[in-house]
């Protein structure tokens, strides 16, 4: 240098750098172009060396042992210009930005209800029956998906004898024939842990622990991707804006990278994507519809080499073209063990903790939704409650029971935390105040809820908010029930977006919106003009009944839950006493009761209608039935369409185990079969030799058992009953299904 310097030697040199390791390091977190770092070298001299990049420079690199920056000379993007930005260390600077946010997001969470899922996403993934055969064995694990809240009842009957329990983390990892995976799908019903189990495997990918192989994660959650249906966007334009930090890379070739991109809740999809009709696109740079990009991105169009993790509830992901889906997964909740083990872990005071799991079991409708870790959390929240306030005695019996007991833990905490000072409040009358304000603001999340429901819409704004009569100040008291999305440094809003904790909340909150605008307003919110009393649940059944996917079938439970004078006593500061609705709940259970006998083809429908009934205490119909079984003589043969499905539901929701289903033990009928047709689905082996059966049970075992992803049968006797050519031709379809898992026909 000192003779360069003095021209004694390279004077072809025309300027000579020096760039020192130890200062390289402090810089290791940005984003420069070669201009901007050499100005921040020279600055101080006023030496502009980036002015002519036709000059020849030696750079001097000095203290290389020094370098805290893992030089990368193979991945690392090629940069020629001077003036373009790249990153001193792009991998640590992406890794380190991913890190931040989702440590924020998820592990710093301090919201307990994140609790559960974290504990059963370690290994609740699994792979249905011949998934790692090939695509052609798993292609429509989603068709035809049964309603939702079916999926919780039948999943205690799940074996997973047949399936492959695989961890989060190795969700693309190749099987046994090393095929690639490229696009993975995974279904699970609603708050079981489908995005907490993508979460884990994005923050075990910002702390190095594991998929070392891939370069940059995306996760693009379809609740906030249809905020951007109304303009056009180039892909690059919008991972740019959700993750700002990357605008400033200069990141066009994506391809030359190991990307994940994790759609997460499809089934919040409120966008057009019709994929058999979209149009070719390929260009990462250039603006399309959101709707073109999204298409593009699952078809394999745009980004061929990338891959795509997309999570949805089961029937929505009907849509997703099956021949682009390599792997396809379920996350499962609890098992009956789990169940125990959580309530164990959750109550220090073992024995308090085998009372209340004991309590839990004995409640079939409780104990078959603990299937659910969310819901396992807030039983768990309620019953913590009653131990501390001394009333374990009365604990909650029904679904509405429990979800209105957790609703007034959330008020009672909200008036402990904002008014904390009771001599104040006693003479002032802050209190009366505190509590009128937290009541007007349950009831406007209420409205905001049933809107949501009615619009599909999981994801709300503060204009929302201010729609529905409240606003966030008020609404974020409420933090047990509603919450602010959160996200660090983000670009694509321009206001606050929240949420319900679970979807389960927003329906009960829903629920009491209409309840209360029907016995303290008069009003029907399902027709717009005022009708009788009478009709209220008549419209709300109706509503419910014939939705296909089973949307509203929560939420009808907890609106005929409502009607119960103990619940309303519960809701007091809230609910009106009146006398002229006092028998609307009995009006309610007669109308579910002549909705089910008029009901003769569908079993599955008129199951949430008996769940309805046990809302209402009324077991008229199940009683009955429970008093057939334990008769000697059982008069199955004038059993009528309603008790057949009354027995179904005791059968599902009883302690019996159904691996084995023989239908000689109840009456040799094919009409019996059809009435039975759950019961079949949720049985290893089923037994119908010598059962009169015909063409008709062909067909309904087709389309009820073998075609449906639900279904555990394995084993099928239908010997001896003249099914004719037609009926097994119509079998055989059934066995050519993918769904189909028998093994053994007879």
């Amino acid at each position: 240098m000192i003779d360069w310097a003095k021209g004694k030697s390279s004077q072809h040199i025309k300027a000579l750098v020096t760039l020192d390791f130890k200062e390289l390091n402090k810089k290791k977190d940005e984003v420069k172009s070669m201009e901007s770092l050499l100005d921040d070298f020279f600055h101080k001299k006023n030496v502009n060396v980036s002015k002519d990049d036709k000059k020849k420079i030696c750079f001097i690199l000095d203290g290389l042992e020094k370098c805290e920056l893992p030089l990368d000379f193979v991945n690392n993007k090629e940069v020629k210009d001077l003036k373009e930005a790249a990153s001193m260390d792009q991998q640590k600077k992406l890794e380190s930005c991913m890190k931040n946010k989702f440590l924020k997001e998820i592990t710093d969470e301090k919201d307990e209800i994140s609790h559960p899922n974290q504990k059963t996403t370690e290994h609740i993934i699994r792979r249905e029956n011949g998934s790692e055969e090939g695509r052609s064995k798993q292609d429509n694990f989603r068709k035809r998906a049964q309603n939702e809240a079916m999926q919780v009842q039948d999943a205690k009957f799940k074996t997973t004898d047949e399936e492959t329990s695989i961890k989060y983390c190795n969700i693309f990892k190749p099987a046994n024939n090393n095929q690639n995976i490229k696009t993975v799908l995974t279904v699970g019903v609603a708050g079981i842990g489908k995005t907490f189990a993508s979460m884990k495997y994005i923050l075990d990918w910002a702390e190095s622990k594991a998929t070392e192989n891939i370069f940059f994660i995306f996760p693009l959650p379809f609740r906030e991707l249809n905020l951007r249906a109304d303009k056009d966007h180039s892909l690059q334009d919008l991972i740019h804006q959700f993750f700002p930090a990357l605008r400033t890379s200069e990141i066009t070739d994506y391809d030359k990278y190991n990307i994940l991109i994790v759609l997460d809740g499809f089934d919040e999809c409120r966008l057009n994507l019709k994929f058999s009709e979209t149009n070719k696109w390929s260009d990462v740079t250039t603006p399309t519809s959101i709707n073109g990009l999204l298409s593009n991105l699952i078809l394999g169009n745009l980004l061929p080499e990338a891959q795509i993790w997309i999570t949805s509830r089961p029937a929505a992901s009907n849509n997703i073209p099956p021949e682009n889906v390599d792997r396809m997964t379920e996350v499962r909740g609890f098992n009956d063990e789990q169940k125990e083990k959580y309530f164990m872990k959750r109550f220090s005071d073992e024995k308090v903790a085998e009372k209340f799991f004991s309590y839990v079991k004995k409640s079939r409708t409780l104990y078959i939704m603990c299937h659910i870790p969310i819901f396992c959390f807030i039983t768990s929240k309620v019953l913590e409650d009653f131990v501390e306030r001394n009333q374990d005695d009365k604990l909650p019996q029904t679904l509405t029971d429990m979800y209105t007991h957790f609703l007034l833990l959330q008020r009672r905490q909200t008036k402990v935390k904002y008014n904390t000072d009771q001599s104040t409040s006693e003479t002032s009358g802050t209190e009366t105040f505190c509590d009128k304000t937290n009541d007007e603001t349950i009831l406007s999340l209420g409205k905001l809820a049933f809107k949501g429901l009615e619009e599909k819409n999981l994801l709300f704004s503060e204009e929302d908010l201010t729609g529905c009569g409240t606003d966030v100040t008020k609404a974020a008291v409420f933090s047990g029930l509603f919450t602010q999305v959160k996200r660090e440094n983000h670009e694509l809003y321009n206001q606050n977006m929240f949420s319900f904790v679970h979807k389960s909340i927003q329906e009960y909150m829903a629920a009491l919106h209409v309840f209360y605008s029907f016995n303290n307003k008069g009003e029907n919110v399902f027709v717009e003009s005022s009708s009788a009393a009478s009709e209220f649940y008549k419209k709300a059944v109706d509503k419910a009944f014939e939705n296909e996917h089973g949307d509203w079938d929560m939420f009808l439970r907890f609106l005929v839950g409502l009607s119960l004078e103990s619940n309303q006593n519960l809701l007091q500061d809230l609910i009106d006493k009146t006398e002229k609705h006092k028998d609307i709940n009995k009006e309610a259970a007669e109308y579910i009761k002549k909705k089910i006998r008029e009901n003769n083809s569908d079993t599955e429908k008129n199951l949430n209608l008996f769940y309805c009934l046990n809302e209402l205490n009324d077991d008229t119909l199940v009683q009955e039935i429970k008093n057939y079984l334990k008769s000697e003589e059982k008069p199955f043969e004038t059993f009528t369409a309603s008790q057949w499905s009354g027995l179904t539901f005791v059968l599902l929701t009883s302690d019996e185990n159904l691996e084995v289903f023989d239908l000689k033990k109840y009456l040799k009928s094919e009409k019996v079969l059809l009435g039975l047709m759950p019961v079949v689905k949720v049985s290893n082996t089923t037994l119908l030799s010598w059962c009169e059966l015909s063409e008709e049970s062909c067909n309904c075992l087709t389309s009820s058992v073998l075609s449906k992803p639900s279904s555990n049968l394995t084993l099928l006797d239908l010997s001896h009953n003249d099914l004719l050519d037609a009926g097994v031709k119509r079998l055989a379809d059934g066995l050519k299904h993918v769904n189909c898992k028998l093994e053994t026909l007879k």
